[in-house]
């Protein structure tokens, strides 16, 4: 009889540690997809993101094409820009400046290289596309033009 007492003791411990493991492996796996959520929807967000940019570039370029024009459409433009920024700020997500600074593959597209007249060989000295920051990460790469 005794025996018995031992050898089901020892089942319930086996048992209960059994209990504990799935118990342990079911808060793991819920852990497991609530990050795979969350980053999910961070990379739904940032596919949202990135084609928005090429609107403000086409923004930003039909404002250089016009900058010597007084009009209310000119206006009207620049006004749409600039609340796109703000909408985009709001976010998190704001543009770097690269002109001035050392080229840098990290965050930086070379699409060309000019005389470094007045920088440093290896400098940006020109912003063919702006780059973008969305908290601390890299949304979109600047082109540039690289002084050699």
């Amino acid at each position: 009889m005794e025996r018995t007492v031992e050898t089901l003791e020892q089942e319930l411990k086996s048992e209960h540690d059994l209990y504990l493991r799935a118990l342990a492996d079911f808060d793991n796996f819920r852990r497991r997809i609530d990050r795979e959520r969350a980053n999910l929807g961070k990379e739904a967000l940032r596919n949202f993101l990135v084609p928005l940019l090429d609107v403000i570039d086409d923004l930003e370029r039909s404002l250089k094409a016009a900058e010597t024009e007084k009009s209310p459409l000119v206006d009207g433009v620049r006004a749409v820009r600039d609340k796109f920024l703000r909408v985009l700020a709001a976010e998190g997500v704001r543009p770097f400046q690269s002109v001035g600074q050392p080229f840098d593959p990290s965050q930086h597209e070379a699409v060309g290289t000019a005389p470094a007249e007045g920088h440093p060989q290896g400098t940006v000295v020109q912003e063919v596309q702006h780059g973008y920051r969305w908290g601390d990460d890299l949304l979109r790469s600047a082109r540039v033009v690289v002084g050699m």
